[in-house]
């Protein structure tokens, strides 16, 4: 529990707002998209926490956990940066060759939405997840099966598949650096409180990666996530992505 406990605080500390802008871009007439976009910026600060079981038994050496606790601010009211969302994620995989893995997941979700009444959500994941090199290039695809739960209207569950693409390189200039980049696009395949069925959102990412030794590692970059709301108002949120992880 102490563990978690510092996670969720360091994840808090690392989205402490650095500076913010909101804006609304407008569509020209007779375009098929939504009359307009409303942009703003956030901070996703994180620290995640991740091992395997080795020291329970030795032959578990395939089944790893990991667990993450992510806090994100965003810049969309009268009175500044406000705090939107903590995310408490907690998973166990097993490794079942050099490239795949299989993972379950759960998330605890508290979430603040715009002069609304705040709600807690449980969400359910299954994750496959490939790695491969390709000369000095490391690809990772993440195929996710999401259950959101909503904790105060009962329902429906809305259930969100998501596929995820990244490809990393190392930095020669620097032992331990890399950069990256990525895309990960989102569904929901029913009707739903969360989001509108089909295609809701998509993320595109990049940034820098440094490993510092073998147990710790940085990342900061750029996610800009586009939500299809149910609305039509739809959103384009410019963030500011850090993390910090541990490996036992």
């Amino acid at each position: 529990m102490n563990k978690i406990r510092h996670t969720i605080l360091l994840s808090g500390l690392l989205s402490l707002p650095i500076s913010g802008f909101s804006a609304e871009v407008i569509i020209p007439p007779g375009s098929n998209a939504p009359a307009s976009t409303n942009n703003v910026f956030g901070v996703w600060g994180s620290v995640t926490l991740k091992g395997d079981f080795k020291a329970v038994s030795p032959s578990l050496d395939k089944f790893h956990w990991q667990i993450m606790n992510q806090t994100r601010t965003r810049d969309d009211s009268d009175q500044g940066t406000r705090f939107t969302e903590n995310l408490l994620f907690t998973q166990i995989g097993y490794q079942l060759n050099k490239h795949a893995s299989i993972w379950l997941g759960y998330v605890h979700d508290w979430i603040a939405p715009l002069n609304k009444t705040t709600l807690n959500e449980n969400r359910i994941y299954q994750d496959f997840v490939w790695k491969q090199s390709f000369g000095e290039f490391n690809f990772t695809s993440r195929t996710r099966m999401d259950e959101r739960m909503h904790l105060r209207t009962g329902g429906p569950n809305a259930y969100r598949p998501r596929q995820l693409l990244k490809i990393s390189h190392a930095l020669p200039f620097a032992d331990g650096l890399s950069a990256y980049i990525g895309d990960e696009v989102l569904f929901y395949l029913n009707k739903n409180h969360f989001g509108k069925q089909g295609f809701s959102e998509n993320r595109i990412f990049t940034g820098l990666s440094y490993q510092a030794n073998q147990k710790v590692g940085l990342k900061l970059g750029y996610m800009g996530q586009y939500v299809d709301t149910i609305s039509g108002s739809n959103l384009f949120t410019h963030n500011i992505q850090a993390d910090i992880s541990y490996k036992f």
